[in-house]
């Protein structure tokens, strides 16, 4: 018989948790499993065929002016679904898996993707806590943080995300263009990602010979070009908007730079060292954990236009050599332990043993 898992996420953005959901449920499907994902939201931002795929997504619509069929419409999904194991990413789907749990009695994997609670979950996050089967978190930092603080009554693993790496031959054969450094900054403008910060930062330095590359969708809250323009930086900012290939982009950069004052795992940080890329980025915990074991690049105080301005002088002034020492470092230290074969891997076998654990329990 099929193994069922549903996946339960707050929508699918185009964000590094559902990402790595996405990855997740491919593999399970590889590998036989049945899976399902609901979206709490009607949010798609993927150019994806999920039926194609073997992946069905359900999208919930808004809650504010259909609750009672949202609610519904979830009761039917978990009855006639039946799932053996459940997956939850992000706050507001684990509280709801939490509780669907009550009712259904699957085994429950709760995903945090980041190391800060979130205000506005931690009442009914708090209230549910307990419910859980086992919690992955994809950093130590958040793991700790969450045990430190009593926010989880449940034992934590850690699964990394999973970072698909180049080729080696393709990166050595790369001809990076000469006189303008290049650097390359994958983040989509949303309040984590500061860039305002990395703006001004860039004004300390205009002057210099670079640009800053920076791949990502713009928030409907926030004009990067106004700001641009007020600075006065626009011949050393290249907005490129979402790129399908940001992987392209990325490979002839010189160095990545990312300025969030807060984050879960960043994948863009773990994909531009899997390229070789030596970075500069803001010491925050999950930025903290990759560049003290890897050394391959520097931290900056976050929220510190002009530590970060030091940071990319820095970098600049290094010989190619010494950069690509630093590449080399990250690149070494993501294959080892982000590889994304070995953490699906890791992935089938917290979920296979949940599922004995599962049917163990339904035969006594």
């Amino acid at each position: 018989m099929s193994k069922k898992v549903l996946f339960i996420t707050s929508g699918m953005c185009k964000g590094g948790a559902e990402t790595q959901l996405i990855k997740v449920a491919l593999y399970l499907k590889s590998i036989n499993y049945t899976v399902k994902i609901i979206s709490l939201t009607p949010i798609n931002e993927f150019d994806i065929d999920y039926d194609k795929e073997g992946i069905p997504v359900v999208f919930l619509k808004i809650w504010r002016y259909y609750p009672i069929k949202n609610l519904n419409l979830l009761y039917q999904i978990l009855k006639s679904y039946q799932p053996d194991i459940v997956v939850a990413f992000m706050f507001i789907a684990i509280i709801f898996a939490r509780l669907l749990k009550k009712i259904f009695r699957f085994k429950l994997i709760s995903s945090i993707r980041i190391a800060v609670l979130t205000k506005k979950w931690y009442i009914p996050f708090r209230a549910t806590s307990g419910l859980d089967d086992i919690i992955v978190y994809n950093s130590l930092a958040s793991k700790i943080n969450f045990e430190k603080h009593g926010y989880v009554s449940t034992k934590g693993t850690i699964i990394n995300n999973g970072i698909s790496i180049p080729d080696t031959i393709n990166l050595a054969n790369l001809k990076l263009p000469k006189g303008k450094f290049v650097w390359i900054c994958i983040a989509h403008f949303r309040w984590n990602k500061d860039y305002n910060t990395l703006f001004k930062a860039i004004e300390i330095l205009k002057g210099l010979n670079f640009r800053v590359d920076i791949i990502g969708e713009y928030n409907n809250g926030y004009d990067p070009m106004r700001t641009i323009k007020d600075l006065k930086i626009q011949d050393h900012v290249n907005l490129l908007g979402f790129k399908q290939n940001a992987a392209h982009y990325l490979a002839y950069a010189d160095a990545f730079v990312l300025s969030s004052f807060s984050e879960g795992m960043p994948n863009a940080l773990l994909e531009a060292m899997a390229y070789q890329k030596p970075v500069v980025v803001s010491n925050i915990d999950c930025n903290n954990e990759v560049l003290e074991a890897s050394n391959g690049g520097f931290l900056f105080q976050k929220e510190n236009a002009h530590d970060l301005a030091v940071k990319m002088l820095n970098m600049m002034r290094l010989t190619p050599n010494e950069r690509n020492a630093l590449g080399a470092n990250g690149r070494a230290y993501i294959q080892k332990n982000y590889a994304e074969e070995s953490v699906m891997k890791h992935w089938s076998n917290l979920i296979n043993h949940q599922f004995k654990a599962e049917k163990i329990l339904l035969n006594h």
